[in-house]
């Protein structure tokens, strides 16, 4: 009997830490680097407001170069929609307002800051594209079309190719002026093909 009142004594104990811990978000989504985002979703541990009141209470303070819409699907359920799916570069931070409480009156708590970023730009198609075999000039030129504007600087310091049994890094320039618009032209165009342009522009560099 001594033991069964032990172990009663230790629930309730239990019980009473878990009952006891401060309202707070239990999920967050999304955070950290991340694509195509069209929505937040946010739950919090306990009702925040009562289910179908048109009131509108905002739990967040949001600094986002993109426009949205925040709603409550229910009682602890928050959801912010933006206006369109995110480019790449976009950097989105979720703060909890100071003032939130709960449903009850009790102040929310935990992790107050909830961050993300759709990263930087990444390469929609390639021309050559990846696969497409055949062979590849030591002066390749390459049109690379991004989800997003990428910097000159960054794409000439971090930008390289690879080759198979070539150990360093092979780095790259960009092609600008007359050269860049013949290029972009060319593509899809009756004509002058792509490949006959790139040859061209490759004996013009070895002259």
């Amino acid at each position: 009997m001594r033991r069964m009142l032990v172990v009663l004594v230790l629930l309730v104990g239990c019980a009473g830490l878990v009952y006891g811990a401060d309202p707070s978000v239990e999920f967050f989504s999304p955070q950290g680097e991340v694509r195509n985002v069209r929505q937040v979703n946010v739950r919090f541990s306990e009702q925040m407001v009562p289910f179908g009141d048109p009131r509108i209470v905002e739990p967040f303070e949001i600094a986002c170069p993109e426009k949205g819409k925040g709603r409550w699907a229910d009682g602890k359920n928050w959801v912010f929609d933006f206006e369109r799916d995110l480019p790449a570069g976009v950097v989105c931070e979720f703060t909890l307002k100071s003032d939130l409480k709960t449903l009850s009156g009790v102040s929310v708590g935990g992790n107050r800051k909830f961050t993300f970023t759709t990263g930087g730009p990444a390469i929609r198609r390639s021309n050559p594209y990846e696969g497409g075999g055949g062979s590849i000039d030591e002066e390749q030129v390459f049109i690379l079309a991004l989800d997003a504007e990428a910097k000159e600087s960054t794409v000439l310091e971090r930008a390289f190719c690879s080759v198979d049994g070539i150990a360093e890094k092979i780095g790259v320039r960009i092609i600008k002026g007359s050269d860049r618009e013949e290029l972009l032209k060319a593509q899809g165009k009756k004509g002058e093909t792509y490949d006959d342009i790139i040859k061209r522009l490759l004996a013009k560099r070895r002259r």
